[in-house]
């Protein structure tokens, strides 16, 4: 065989041979001459290329220039083995001087020595395909994808994009994006085994249905992909089982898909990424929240509010001003957290209107406040988004001049990051606000792109030290001289230093020599509502410290004290505390509790208060329950202050007065339970539960009731709710049962004779023995517009429904609607749905017994 391809009249009549068979323009290179050989008909595409064939250097230079150098690079990588097959896009003019694109496919061969030997390949003209032809293509592609969805066949649908097309768009020109995207079709075709092909469906995506495959063998087909394009460009792919997750309409699984391909782009590009319920969900919710804020700005911002956390003065411990913080409020959720809600503000540029709100809400309270502290200042955050408006540094001054406040009542925060580090821009705006009084602060310093360097470029007044060095610094050596340094520095250049997250007195008693100008944390303060903001002259008279703790005597009534081991009580770690039954006053709180609760002085206070956060006595409250000879041993989640602890309760009589006697430990840190273990152990509870309230409960209604609100509180959903078949109407159906989630509108009246038509689809889900999971409703609009619209008129975007299944058929079904816990896990609504057809048949076997039926 080599012998005839070292024949060049032999090897060139091959070439032609092989040409007028395939209709292909066939390529050689021989390293040994160093020289090209191409079949005839390469005429017909280019007359670029001499019929006698030319030399590597002459075939690079009748391409077209901006795809040289990438041709080069790969053609290097194929020469030296590191791929095995060679597949290329480039331009070269046609013989009428056209700019053609030209797909260059072969193979590098090496002697037994390992040295290349030649090279053979194919060329062809690019012939891409028109809109209409496209269209075409993907409409046929798409009707195979929902005959394979709704036949209930098993694999996955995979998307994949090239990554920074943009660019490659930009250097080289729209028509190199083109052939890349080719090449990138090319090989998801060639790395599948079976029938199956991709297709090019939204933008610059192409989809790919993968047959009876399982997740390994996607990702075994999706890096045979990456190699193929190695050299050319990376990709990245999102993925989506086509059943797993019983979606009901095919277009929702492209939807999922790309859902996926984003987070996989998110992630750092070039892999591939599994659609993920929990993902999905957090992304409708922050749709759901956008809008929600959206309408809360159009009706004068109702929703957002302020809270309100003191800073104090080092030196004096005398109130020095405070931070103004954004709350969000949602009419469906609650208050949010300003980790969920502020992103979204600032992706959305909705922080800009919203920045302006929270800067006179700020002033027009700070004015009020000065009446009592004539020197109060407000803080205020700044985004980057809001510093980059053109608008700005009027705004901010206009808004001051509004209020009527001086200069010196503001002092606008930003966050240290990469974009500080624009000196001039942001120099020109600060030194406007700062001509009229207003202190500029950077906050979290120390967590971002922080250097003492350029504390003298920016024109700042102040840094906020973040929690992280503040945390635990008594037992930090390296912490405390980072801290002391950086105080010291800033200093030296007239900058003020605000410790941030002090939460204990050990804190504050380590940082008091260091002598920072400001203190803001749990330990004075937590943020509050205005109308509970102490302003107090002093928060502190001196710096505790042990000693002086260790006199202190414990105090339940103003007459008589108690004879207690104080010394042991107040270094224990366990939270002790004595409340009052009755009022709830709390009469003591060691020194552990104080840290935990962010308490300084707990006289008079009351307990729900204090170490809950609430206005009112807890739901949960124990007193009622307990014993002065027996301790009752409890756990509870505090989420007031973010706490698992294990407590034990008891009565005290003490001057004719009962107390509870409370000592918690925390097991936050110490659980040595994974999350899946732990998982598995509250799974085995509840059902218990369930078990225990349906077996126990002689009242059917009150048993429904108590295990359909413990389900609604598993899966943190809106309603909780049992359907049975209409008494009245044949077919229909009655919602008799119902929980719902608190600020949640009933709809049990509403669901009453719901048709057969709109639950005709779970029908047949229920039959077959499956759930009914709804992640979207959209994709119901088209197909089921009755069940849609029921869902509509109730608010109800997700939702998990189970049957409750009787010799064959359907007695009934029990549900939740907007689950933001385990929102594709459907184990808990089963296992109940079949605990209450045993205790429905109990149930209708004793009215029997009783003649009611």
């Amino acid at each position: 065989m080599d012998s005839l391809w070292n024949n060049s009249e032999l090897r060139q009549q091959m070439l032609n041979h092989f040409g007028d068979s395939t209709g292909e323009c066939y390529q050689y290179y021989s390293f040994v001459e160093k020289k090209f050989c191409f079949s005839e008909n390469i005429q017909k595409i280019t007359a670029m290329i001499p019929r006698s064939g030319c030399s590597l250097d002459e075939w690079y230079r009748v391409i077209y220039p901006a795809d040289c150098a990438r041709l080069k690079r790969y053609v290097s990588g194929s020469f030296r083995r590191e791929r095995q097959h060679y597949h290329f896009n480039y331009r070269m003019r046609n013989r009428f001087g056209q700019l053609i694109w030209l797909s260059s496919k072969g193979k590098c061969y090496f002697d037994e020595c390992g040295r290349a030997s030649f090279f053979l390949g194919t060329i062809s003209a690019q012939d891409h395909l028109e809109q209409p032809v496209r269209d075409s293509c993907q409409t046929a592609w798409l009707k195979e994808l929902e005959k394979a969805h709704h036949q209930g066949r098993n694999g996955h649908l995979l998307m994949v994009n090239v990554d920074n097309l943009s660019r490659i768009n930009l250097k080289y020109g729209r028509e190199c994006g083109n052939g890349v995207l080719e090449v990138l079709r090319d090989a998801m075709n060639e790395a599948c085994t079976g029938e199956q092909r991709a297709c090019r469906i939204n933008g610059n995506c192409f989809c790919i249905l993968l047959s009876e495959t399982d997740e390994e063998q996607v990702k075994a087909y999706f890096r045979n992909v990456q190699r193929s394009l190695e050299g050319e460009c990376t990709i990245s792919g999102g993925c989506v089982p086509l059943q797993k997750y019983q979606i009901p309409e095919s277009e929702l699984l492209l939807q999922y898909a790309e859902s996926s391909l984003e987070a996989a782009k998110k992630s750092g590009k070039n892999r591939l990424c599994f659609f993920m319920p929990e993902d999905y969900e957090r992304k409708i919710a922050a749709l759901e929240l956008l809008e929600e804020m959206e309408n809360a700005v159009r009706n004068d911002f109702s929703g957002f509010f302020l809270l309100y956390q003191a800073q104090i003065r080092s030196e004096t411990f005398e109130l020095a001003g405070a931070e103004a913080l954004l709350r969000f409020r949602s009419s469906r959720r609650g208050v949010i957290s300003p980790d969920e809600c502020i992103p979204v503000l600032e992706q959305s540029g909705l922080i800009v209107p919203v920045g302006k709100w929270i800067i006179r809400k700020a002033l027009e309270q700070c004015r009020f406040w000065r009446l009592t502290v004539p020197d109060f200042r407000v803080s205020i955050n700044m985004s980057y988004r809001q510093l980059w408006q053109s608008e700005i540094q009027e705004d901010v001054l206009k808004l001051l001049r509004e209020s009527g406040l001086p200069g010196s009542a503001l002092a606008v925060e930003v966050t240290e990051g990469r974009e500080l580090q624009n000196y001039p821009y942001l120099n020109a705006v600060f030194s406007a606000w700062k001509e009229e009084g207003i202190a500029i602060a950077v906050d979290d310093f120390g967590t971002g792109y922080s250097s003492l360097s350029w504390l003298k470029e920016l024109s700042i007044d102040e840094i906020k030290i973040d929690r992280c060095f503040v945390s635990g610094i008594q037992h930090s050596a390296y912490n405390l001289r980072l801290l002391s340094n950086i105080i010291e520095l800033a200093a030296g250049g007239g900058i003020l230093v605000c410790c941030e997250g002090v939460e204990n007195s050990e804190e504050l008693a380590v940082l008091e020599p260091l002598h920072p100008a400001l203190y803001q944390g749990y330990f004075f303060a937590r943020p509050m509502s205005p109308e509970k903001f102490v302003l107090r002259r002093k928060y502190l008279e001196a710096v505790p410290c042990s000693d002086d703790r260790e006199r202190e005597k414990l105090s339940v009534s103003s007459k008589d004290r108690y004879a207690l081991e104080h010394t042991i009580l107040e270094k224990t770690e366990d939270v002790i505390s004595l409340c009052d039954v009755l009022t709830h006053e709390i009469y003591y709180l060691n020194a552990a509790g104080k840290r935990i609760f962010g308490v300084r002085d707990y006289r008079g206070r009351k307990c729900y208060e204090a170490l809950r956060g609430l206005d009112a006595p807890c739901s949960f409250c124990p007193n009622a329950g307990l014993r002065h000879d027996s301790f009752h041993i409890w756990e509870d989640w505090n989420s007031y202050c973010d706490r698992h602890f294990l407590l034990k309760d008891k009565l005290l009589d003490v001057d004719k007065k009962t107390l509870r006697l409370q000592v918690g430990m925390d097991i936050t840190r110490r659980e040595y339970l994974s999350r899946k273990s732990q998982a598995r152990l509250d799974f085995a509870r509840r059902i218990t539960g369930y078990v225990d309230v349906l077996h126990r409960q002689r009242d059917w209604s009150r048993a429904v009731d108590l295990v359909l609100a413990s389900l609604g509180e598993f899966y943190r959903a809106d309603r909780a709710y049992l359907f049975e078949p209409s008494p009245a109407k044949p077919g229909f159906w009655d919602n008799t049962f119902e929980w719902c989630a608190s600020g949640i509108t009933p709809q049990k009246e509403n669901l009453q004779q719901v048709p057969p038509q709109a639950v005709f689809r779970w029908m047949e889900l229920f039959l077959h023995d499956k759930s009914v999971i709804i992640y979207n409703k959209e994709p119901l609009r088209s197909r089921s517009p009755l069940e849609w619209e029921m869902l509509e008129c109730q608010e109800i975007h997700r939702l998990i429904a189970v049957p409750l299944m009787e010799e064959g058929r359907v007695a009934g079904f029990v549900g939740v609607d907007n689950p933001r816990n385990a929102i594709d896990d459907d184990t808990q609504i089963r296992v109940l749905a079949s605990f209450l057809v045993v205790r429905f048949q109990r149930e209708r076997r004793e009215r029997l017994e009783r003649g009611e039926l």
